[in-house]
């Protein structure tokens, strides 16, 4: 005797329509959904990103998870329960894994959700980069690991020389080698909006790392503007860039400079002395 639970599991089959607790049914991503990868300004100095996924379908789409794959990355999985109606988007959160040498993202996302009163499916799909925030988080990696073959970098305490206007606040930084790699050489330091780099800061160099003894550098800045409003509404300030050059590194190949919270501190505390405010 068949039973009438296996009459409907076969029919289902034959359907190709998930059921009886098996996988999610495979189909096409509907054209109406969009999904891209990105960062927000706020979390520049975190690796929080999300995939922001858009409903322009003509029915409420709710999203189960999703497995986010590249090249330049290890896979990533997420699992929620986030709903949006027609014509709404949301930003699925996730930490960003460290990121591999290489081009572009290239981001694959498997969908698991349901459109409307469907049952539960997948679909997969591409998510771009629109503003290159992840090629560019994905290439302070690449830059940060390449570096980090060659010499382990360690930030120093900030000091200030001068007082008021024409103080300079002043940041050591040293490169010990590893003796793993020979070909990395320095570049330079980068300007944040509310910090200049000093006219005797090292800017738009080509020093080599040395592989047999310590490298001593200093980074030093003056604030770049003092009205107060730079420094209430400032996001990225302190973070400044070290350029790195090596061989098949992009030209213009850099990372954040690693600043622990005293050292971050320390340049707010110099800004107000400096500017007064």
């Amino acid at each position: 005797m068949i039973r009438p639970m296996a009459v409907l599991c076969g029919a289902a089959l034959v359907a190709g329509l998930a059921a009886c607790g098996g996988e999610p049914e495979r189909k096409p991503l509907p054209s109406g959904i969009v999904m891209h990868v990105d960062q927000t300004r706020l979390e520049r100095m975190t690796r929080h990103v999300f995939v922001r996924v858009e409903n322009n379908t003509e029915r409420r789409l709710t999203v189960t998870g999703f497995v986010l794959t590249s090249p330049r990355f290890k896979q990533v999985t997420w699992k929620g329960d986030e709903s949006m109606a027609a014509g709404e988007q949301a930003d699925l959160e996730f930490t960003m894994p460290a990121g591999r040498c290489g081009d572009g993202v290239k981001a694959s996302v498997r969908l698991t959700y349901r459109l409307g009163d469907s049952a539960e499916r997948v679909s997969v799909g591409k998510a771009d980069d629109p503003y290159r925030q992840i090629a560019l988080m994905l290439g302070r990696d690449c830059a940060r690991t390449t570096l980090a073959k060659a010499a382990k970098l360690t930030v120093g305490t900030p000091t200030i020389d001068g007082s008021g206007p024409d103080s300079v606040l002043r940041l050591p930084i040293t490169l010990t080698p590893t003796g793993k790699r020979d070909d990395v050489r320095f570049g330079g330091f980068e300007s944040t909006p509310l910090f200049r780099q000093a006219d005797d800061s090292p800017v738009g160099v080509d020093q080599p790392i040395s592989s047999t003894q310590k490298t001593q550098l200093v980074m030093s800045v003056v604030p770049a503007r003092c009205d107060p409003h730079a420094l209430a509404e400032d996001k990225v300030g302190r973070l400044f860039g070290m350029r790195v050059m090596a061989p098949g590194l992009p030209d213009d190949s850099w990372f954040y400079l690693p600043l622990d919270h005293d050292q971050r501190e320390a340049f707010y505390a110099y800004f107000h002395t400096s500017c007064g405010v």
